[in-house]
């Protein structure tokens, strides 16, 4: 059964060819277009170029960069971004590790220390308690050949049955503490310490 076709179907032209100077006009319009798209979107987002200014004020303007720069860039949050990374050189000790425990029985109304020997950059973590009474006490340090009355104090306190932390030391000499009994019943002090230091001693 032959197929047959409306009247305004059949009459249209069946092969429709464009001439070269339509195609020319296309192309150029197609270049220009792209050229357009160039200059007003893509140099402006991808590389930061804006030569029309359009790209800054659709805020576009190096959004590629930007995003680029902040991919690349270290990722630091919180209080640890403003601390200095710890390297071998801070953190390994020359002198060698140790602990010890000393006490001290103070009669009334007397004082007494217990120091350490240590170089700068030295450290130890400490505990000390009083039994039978809180004390006053000075945690303090003397560099070496220090003269009469010539001490640096770090912590002072009129009364206390305890202390604890952990202490560097910022300049060659003895560091430690001086406890004193105000009370009228002897009173024992109890320090442990641990670190690096080179003994723990009673002047």
């Amino acid at each position: 059964m032959a197929t047959t076709y409306p009247a305004d179907i059949a009459a249209l032209p069946r092969n429709v060819q464009a001439s070269p100077a339509t195609l020319a006009k296309a192309c150029i319009g197609a270049a220009v277009a792209a050229g357009g798209v160039l200059t007003l979107f893509v140099l402006p987002a991808e590389y930061g170029i804006d030569p029309t200014g359009i790209g800054a004020r659709l805020g576009i303007s190096g959004m590629a960069v930007m995003e680029e720069d902040e991919d690349s860039a270290p990722v630091s949050t919180g209080p640890a971004a403003s601390l200095v990374t710890p390297t071998r050189a801070s953190i390994e000790r020359a002198t060698a590790w140790r602990e010890d425990e000393l006490t001290l029985d103070l009669p009334p109304h007397s004082g007494a220390e217990i120091k350490a020997h240590m170089v700068k950059g030295d450290s130890f973590v400490f505990s000390w308690h009083s039994t039978g009474g809180p004390v006053k006490v000075d945690m303090h340090g003397e560099p070496v050949n220090a003269g009469d009355d010539e001490f640096t104090s770090y912590w002072k306190e009129r009364q206390s049955e305890a202390g604890q932390g952990d202490f560097t030391a910022t300049f060659d000499g003895t560091h430690g503490w001086y406890w004193r009994n105000k009370s009228d019943t002897p009173v024992k002090v109890t320090v442990k310490v641990a670190g690096f230091y080179k003994d723990l001693f009673k002047p």
